[in-house]
Formats: C-alpha cells, structure tokens, sequence
C-alpha cells in the first residue's frame, strides 16, 4: 500500500506532514497535555503496599520500562478523556487505537538516551529488508518522546513510514534510527517550556567537559542558562540556549 509521501519530493514533505496532522483528531496541545499528566502520574506512581511500597522515582528502571509505564499512563488518560474512542492495543495493534478510525491509530516510541533522537528495535529495518513488515505495521502517525532521567525533554508528533528506519550497520547493532529529513519534515516539535527542563548536554556544542563545568556552577538544565544570561560568562552556550528555547519553546 503506497504511503502518504510516496512520489513526493523530499523538499515537500512537510507540506504533507501538516496535512497529515490537520487531518488527525488529536491536536498537538492535546498531545502536550496528555503526555505531561502520564509522564506526573508515572513519576508519583509506587510499587508495593503499605511500608513495602516504593516509589518508581527511587529505582533505577530501565528506559525500555519507563517507555512502556508512559504509553500505558497516555492510553488510560486518553480513553478517559475521549469516553472511550481510544484505547491502549494490544498485540499486532498500534499503542494507540483510534475506535472511530483506524488509520488515525498512533505508535508511542520513547528514549532515554541523552539527546533528541528516536530508536526502534533493528528489526525495524531488518523485516522491511526481509521483505516484511511483521506483525505491527510500522508506518503511520508517531508521538515521538525524548527523556533524561526523569526529565521529559521533548515531544514530537507526525509520521513515519517503515523504509524511513535505517537499521545500525554494525552485525551486532540492536537499533535501527531515523536520518535528518524525517527528523525535520515528517516530525513536528511540541513546543513548550517542558523542554528548558532538559539537561545542558542538548545543546549544541556543550559536551560531557562543558556539562561538568556547568555543574561545577551549579548549572543542569538549559532554563538555568537562560535565567543567568550574560552572567553565564560563556557566550556561545547561552546563544545555543537562546535558540534551542526559539526552536523547542516558543
């Protein structure tokens, strides 16, 4: 079946992604919101009773369990919202299963790396080489989450097809990622403040060096960049923090 960006010029396609998402039912600030009030609940959330109960904040929980416990939280409170017409799927389905419409169904792909890009299992990009796409079809609309810690460092929403997940070169790579274009024309950004909460590592030019040398200051996350300004003394840190904020926040 021929995918929405099929025969379309790279240089098109986010003319494309916009019709895309106009035509979905789910807005971006219903997205934002909904993500922000399962990414609370999950980080409020215990496991256990009594005095054997222990907050999930205080373990050390893989980001393949964290991913899993936020698509879950996003499933429940979008059902409750929408009376139904959605639902978290099961098996084959999409995370996300649109009662009304199918095709509006949306995959959830979490990452807990530092940074903002997305992974899927390299089986992604193995099944489409194999000629087959497996049980779940991976092309459709996406909600795309970066996080850090307990930090939700930003939110995107838009399409992927399958051939768009390239599979790590390497024979013992276990990822398959996306390249720049589906990045800047097939996701859109959720913008908000949510995203000055990231770690200092997102922006451009600060690396593991600069980041300890920030800490060293008393400086994590890039609103705290933001908030000393010229007193920062590092220029081109806060102009990187200037137009992070202008691309992710405003």
């Amino acid at each position: 079946m021929s995918g929405p960006y099929e025969n379309v010029p790279e240089s098109d396609w986010l003319s494309v992604t916009d019709k895309l998402l106009a035509e979905h039912p789910l807005k971006l600030s219903d997205i934002l919101a909904i993500s922000q009030h399962a990414w609370s609940s999950l980080w409020s959330t215990s496991i256990g009773t009594g005095t054997d109960a222990i907050e999930l904040r205080h373990l050390p929980m893989p980001a393949t369990v964290v991913g899993y416990f936020f698509e879950k939280l996003f499933a429940k409170r979008l059902s409750d919202i929408t009376n139904g017409q959605w639902r978290s799927g099961h098996g084959g389905e999409k995370d996300l299963v649109c009662e009304q419409n199918p095709a509006h169904s949306i995959e959830i792909k979490a990452s807990g790396q530092l940074g903002l890009k997305i992974f899927g299992n390299r089986s992604y990009g193995q099944e489409l080489q194999a000629g087959s796409t497996g049980k779940k079809e991976k092309s459709g609309y996406y909600i795309t989450v970066n996080f850090y810690g307990m930090t939700m460092c930003l939110i995107r929403f838009g399409w992927i097809d399958a051939g768009d997940w390239k599979p790590q070169l390497a024979p013992t790579g276990q990822m398959a990622g996306l390249e720049q274009a589906v990045y800047d024309s097939k996701l859109i950004p959720i913008k908000g403040d949510y995203t000055l909460a990231g770690p200092a590592q997102l922006l451009n030019g600060v690396g593991a060096k600069k980041a300890e040398g920030l800490r060293d200051q008393g400086i994590m996350t890039i609103k705290q960049i933001l908030d000393l300004g010229h007193g920062l003394n590092d220029l081109k840190t806060l102009n990187a923090a200037r137009l992070f904020k202008a691309t992710y926040a405003e």
